[in-house]
């Protein structure tokens, strides 16, 4: 449509149907102007000539072109154009034909009023524009389609690899591990796990700065990799400055010498450090451990066993290798390891040894009413040691636990908060982590229900987390969950999001009102520009979904000034407050004025 009103061609070689048209049109408020061609040819070469045609009258019957060809002429060459058939009454079928074809609509001479003919005009020019819109955004979506094919391949390739020290990061050596020990299991070979930690490495960033320690992490990785070389081997940046190896078919033995050839290249680098108590060079302390990889047995221990054994290299003065002092060959042992891990699990339900800690999810906007935490879990049955959940969670996961400390943590969370809830000054709300087995077992909402009348809460204080894993595994179960809990009045976070963008499309069906974009992707931000891409790329899509974002592992300005460019609305992470006990988190932030952002 023109600014000076709409424009039409007739194309018409009987002058008396051209006035009857004109004359129809006459009566028609709008302004509405009839430009005449009396053959097929001029009228195309005045539609060439001039590009202010909003719609053409076109008779099939003319001087130089006759039936349905007339309009494949026109048609072919202004797809876009939209045509009105006149048609008279011999040739009606051949009109319908025409439609079929990608004309707009016919109109039978004789048979149609100023009404029909304005109606005629007006639902073509409007299906038109309607098909012209769809196609671009067929076309948009096809190329946002290509856009997000290239970035999951992208994604992909990040989501094995370390952005900082190129070598591979922790999840890709989750998935190397589990199948690796699964191939052992079958050929009964041994498995070896070196744990390598640099020395007094906070210390270093604080002399030499943190450029200094990113570049000293990249060094400290290719020492790593030039000795664990075999094409089975995996190396991987498992924490900030914390290595580990992975060995195949290795026994102890092996795994100590290839340990101390590690410690010796990485001494080798002459990386000064003045401030080491264990070297005056960048230094490992390294903890081996080794066993015969058992259905029976979790492949946890062996982790853990190689990083009790790191403790134990530190607490002999850094810069050596230590291995496991268990018969970790033996899989009795390790069994009977589990057995006394499930021990303890039992008596911390029975006993409640176990202990609430909360981390504050703090908001990166001024608008935000309510203190948001996250409630983690601690294991406290032994005097001074608190045990953080990698060490009991996965044998409890093995041994069909998880449901009984989901709701442990509920209710006793929902215990600890009616007895302070009188004190506290501000709204909270608090996000809890939902095991896979929760969130199948159908009887959630029951008990949350019973809980929050016996505890007279309100549902919209809780926010509960179910994780990209669980929830891909069983989209269904999740999806009804979410509703049911959103039901109730509590929201839901989609946790640890980013295995895959591709992902989104399963994720999209379930209700949520947040998602937590994975920590390790966001704390590459600053170091990897792919992954700070990746990072907004999520952020992006959440919005258009109606999610809050909230960014895992903050854990520096440089990181918080960049989710905040990107307007992610929450930040969690050491950057604010490593986890503390629960009642201690909340005298802390409940007894002060709650500050945003960085202030915070």
């Amino acid at each position: 449509m023109h600014a000076g009103g709409t424009q039409i061609l007739m194309i018409e070689d009987d002058d008396q149907d051209v006035e009857i048209v004109r004359e129809l049109l006459s009566f028609n408020k709008s302004s509405i102007t009839l430009k005449h061609r009396r053959t097929l040819s001029t009228g195309i070469t005045f539609l060439h000539e001039t590009k202010s045609i909003d719609l053409v009258l076109l008779d099939l019957c003319l001087s130089d072109t006759q039936g349905l060809e007339t309009f494949h002429k026109i048609h072919e060459m202004f797809p876009s154009l939209p045509l009105v058939i006149l048609s008279g009454n011999t040739d009606e079928t051949i009109a319908i034909e025409a439609m079929q074809d990608g004309a707009q609509d016919f109109l039978v001479k004789g048979r149609f009023n100023s009404t029909l003919l304005s109606r005629t005009i007006q639902y073509a020019l409007e299906r038109q524009k309607q098909q012209l819109e769809l196609q671009y955004k067929n076309t948009t979506l096809l190329a946002l389609s290509e856009q997000l094919e290239i970035a999951n391949r992208e994604l992909e390739r990040l989501a094995t690899m370390d952005g900082l020290t190129r070598v591979y990061n922790r999840r890709q050596f989750d998935s190397v591990f589990q199948r690796e020990w699964h191939r052992l299991c079958r050929e009964e070979q041994p498995l070896s796990v070196i744990l390598g930690d640099v020395d007094h490495f906070k210390a270093y960033n604080d002399t030499y700065g943190h450029q200094a320690g990113d570049q000293c992490l990249q060094q400290v990785a290719q020492a790593i990799a030039r000795i664990a070389q075999r094409p089975a081997d995996c190396v991987a940046r498992y924490g900030g400055e914390e290595f580990v190896v992975l060995l195949p078919n290795t026994d102890l033995s092996g795994a100590l010498h290839v340990a101390e050839a590690i410690r010796e290249e990485v001494e080798e680098l002459n990386i000064p450090h003045r401030n080491s108590s264990a070297s005056k060079h960048i230094s490992l302390s390294l903890g081996v451990a080794s066993l015969i990889p058992n259905e029976d047995i979790p492949a946890s221990s062996l982790i853990q066993s190689a990083d009790q054994a790191l403790y134990t290299a530190k607490d002999l003065g850094r810069n050596q290798v230590t291995a496991d002092t268990s018969d970790s060959t033996n899989p009795r042992q390790l069994a009977n390891q589990t057995l006394l891990w499930t021990q303890r699990i039992e008596q911390a339900l029975e006993k409640d040894y176990f202990q609430l800690y909360a981390q504050p999810i703090h908001p990166l906007s001024q608008d935000r009413e309510k203190q948001c935490f996250e409630i983690l879990l601690r294991l406290c049955d032994q005097p001074h040691t608190v045990i953080s959940p990698g060490f009991f969670l996965p044998i409890a996961e093995q041994k069909g636990y998880m449901n009984r400390i989901d709701y442990w943590v509920i209710e006793h969370l929902f215990a600890d908060l009616q007895e302070i809830k009188a004190t506290m000054e501000q709204n909270t709300q608090f996000f809890i982590n939902l095991s896979a087995r929760s969130c199948n077992n159908g009887q959630l909402i029951e008990f949350l229900q019973q809980q929050l009348t016996r505890f007279n809460l309100y549902p919209e204080e809780f926010c509960f987390e179910i994780s990209e894993s669980v929830a891909l595994k069983n989209i269904s179960n999740a999806a009804k969950l979410s509703k049911e809990l959103t039901a109730l009045g509590c929201q839901v976070a989609l946790d640890d999001f980013g295995n895959g963008l591709s992902s989104f499309m399963h994720l999209k069906s379930i209700p949520a009102d947040y998602l937590k974009i994975d920590g390790s992707f966001v704390k590459d931000i600053g170091s990897d520009p792919v992954a700070t891409e990746i990072v907004g790329a999520i952020h992006r899509l959440a919005k258009s979904m109606g999610m809050q974002t909230i960014a895992e592992y903050v854990e520096s300005e440089l990181i918080l000034d960049t989710i905040s460019s990107f307007g992610i609305d929450f930040a969690q992470g050491h950057y604010y407050a490593q986890a503390q006990p629960l009642i201690e988190t909340l005298v802390t932030y409940q007894s002060i004025p709650f500050r945003q952002g960085a202030e915070s």
